[in-house]
């Protein structure tokens, strides 16, 4: 087996029978691109028998059920150690959304940096980046390169982590007393992760997991722009000298006439959104 497909798996979560237009292209375009690496589809096990009638030559792998029922279950298998030993014959998993594009092969280029997790960079601000723009950290799960050993590091040695997030969000409602009251609970563990369900699994793994662990490394936010765009595209297209990113994620939530006009000129024609494969 040739290194790089030893190397790297491609997983794309799928948890329904029917995609759109858009979905149906990047999954297709993922295909294609990636083509010389492992490609998985992981989804619920309730489609075991759809996945082997369609996607019969793809690689499969099934979890429970309630891992895609909704954003918290997905969150909480990929906080799981299982989900990552279930990987462990990879050196890297490259997970790849279906609202997500690869736009070119540079898999081995990233690879080859070593990073333990690399996303779309975030902005101060999140889903609705504030102005004048300033980064948060890196970076966005639906289009993600994580090394698996580094993730099973972390899961395999419980500590508490601080969670400055929560931090933040606690210190911006102004009440100092319940700040003093409560400041046990501003330590994060990923053995209780429930307890703060609305932090998603990439704000875990993009920042609160190098902020605690020495070893597990992410890039900048400026090089992680050019691994991939999600939120403000037009804004890092021209940080990164017009030069498109290895992928990108969002695309039709964020900057969709950029990303329209920009693809089309690199020889990408994105379909129409509202068709159903």
């Amino acid at each position: 087996m040739k290194e790089s497909m030893s190397r790297v798996a491609v997983i794309i979560p799928l948890y329904k029978t029917t995609l759109t237009a858009t979905e149906y292209f990047s999954f297709q375009n993922t295909l294609q691109i990636l083509n010389q690496y492992d490609i998985y589809i992981i989804g619920p096990e309730r489609l075991k028998d759809h996945f082997k009638a369609e996607y019969h030559d793809l690689k499969i792998k099934l979890f429970h059920n309630k891992y895609f029922a909704d954003t918290k279950g997905y969150s909480n298998l990929l906080l799981s150690k299982f989900f990552y030993k279930s990987f462990s014959n990879h050196e890297y998993i490259l997970i790849v959304q279906t609202d997500a594009l690869v736009l070119s092969d540079q898999i081995n280029i990233w690879c080859n940096i070593k990073y333990s997790y690399i996303g779309a960079p975030w902005f101060k601000g999140m889903e609705t980046p504030k102005r004048p723009l300033e980064f948060l950290g890196v970076g966005n799960g639906g289009f993600s390169l994580r090394k698996v050993d580094d993730f099973l590091r972390v899961l395999s040695k419980p500590k508490y982590f601080k969670n400055k997030l929560l931090q933040d969000a606690i210190s911006k409602t102004g009440y100092q007393a319940l700040i003093q009251k409560t400041y046990h609970l501003i330590f994060f563990s990923y053995n209780f992760f429930p307890l703060f369900p609305k932090l998603n699994e990439d704000a875990f793994w993009g920042i609160l997991a190098p902020d605690n662990c020495d070893f597990f490394l992410v890039p900048t936010p400026d090089e992680a722009s050019r691994f991939a765009f999600e939120s403000e595209p037009e804004f890092l297209y021209q940080l990164n000298n017009q030069t498109l990113p290895f992928g990108c994620h969002a695309w039709e939530r964020y900057g969709i006439n950029f990303w329209r006009e920009t693809l089309k000129t690199h020889g990408f024609t994105l379909p129409d959104p509202s068709k159903v494969i």
